[in-house]
């Protein structure tokens, strides 16, 4: 029995040893602080890049929905055999998109385009629509929507003479 109180007393040292003071359990306080002065640093570096993506995002999807609203203006008018008017309105900080038909009506509902949009230029005003899908007014040239924003940044969107539409990334579209 004596040896069985040996054993038990050498265990109970090898747990004491393996779970004394000597262990580290946790972080120390320096190493936490080393890791919140990196992640500061990183977002410090990541927020601007942040915002002029946001920024160049808000413009895209105004431009691309400007482009779908004036190609579902097309084919409206050429499925109600009718013509049908883009006007694109900036008032009271918003810019809004509605397109009616001949007699007035709303084709689609009004859309407002995302607040990072601060200016729209039609270059004439409004595009217009005739029942064969053909822009009618506006010239024998390309009509240009500018689309800018508070940083500077100016999409376009081209409706050729034929009636269709596409948008680049530029102030002019070729």
């Amino acid at each position: 029995m004596p040896l069985a109180g040996l054993e038990a007393a050498m265990w109970y040292r090898f747990l004491l040893d393996r779970q004394g003071k000597n262990n580290q359990r946790g972080f120390t306080l320096v190493e936490m602080m080393i890791v919140v002065a990196i992640i500061s640093i990183v977002s410090m570096l990541g927020v601007p890049n942040y915002t002029s993506w946001n920024a160049r995002h808000q413009l895209r999807q105004a431009s691309t929905e400007i482009q779908s609203q004036l190609s579902f203006a097309r084919v409206s008018a050429m499925s109600r055999n009718s013509v049908v008017s883009v006007n694109v309105s900036a008032s009271s900080g918003k810019v809004v998109l509605t397109a009616t038909d001949a007699s007035g009506i709303s084709v689609v509902q009004p859309v407002t385009l995302p607040g990072g949009v601060i200016g729209v230029t039609p270059q004439p005003a409004g595009v217009t629509f005739s029942p064969l899908g053909i822009r009618s007014g506006g010239g024998t040239g390309n009509q240009l929507i500018v689309i800018s924003n508070s940083h500077g940044l100016s999409y376009s969107v081209l409706v050729t003479p034929r009636g269709t539409v596409r948008w680049c990334p530029a102030a002019t579209c070729t």
